[in-house]
């Protein structure tokens, strides 16, 4: 697969996780709740079970949006560690600063 097929992928799972995340979660407390019934626990259970497996949280990449590179990728400013060091040395970064000699 090429970059961009990843990133399109990526971008899917993005959306997927961000509608299932909330019934993940609510789903989840009910089944740990105790005053939950018995029988409600198991049809919670088995809504849990039936949710997308591809929008787990595991399955997102970061991506710096200057190279389309995977790999280093710092979240503050989504760009690898090789364009911060390029830009943070042509002073393109501010408050960035070589701190080694």
């Amino acid at each position: 697969m090429s970059m961009k097929n990843w990133i399109i992928k990526n971008n899917k799972f993005r959306k997927i996780l961000k509608k299932l995340e909330i019934n993940k979660y609510i789903l989840k407390n009910l089944l740990n709740n105790n005053n939950t019934l018995f029988n409600y626990k198991f049809i919670f259970e088995k809504f849990l079970k039936n949710q997308n497996f591809n929008a787990s949280i595991s399955r997102i990449k970061n991506y710096c949006i200057l190279l389309n590179n995977n790999k280093s990728i710092i979240k503050k400013f989504k760009l690898s560690r090789y364009k911060i060091k390029l830009m943070a040395a042509n002073g393109l970064l501010i408050g960035l600063k070589k701190s080694s000699f």
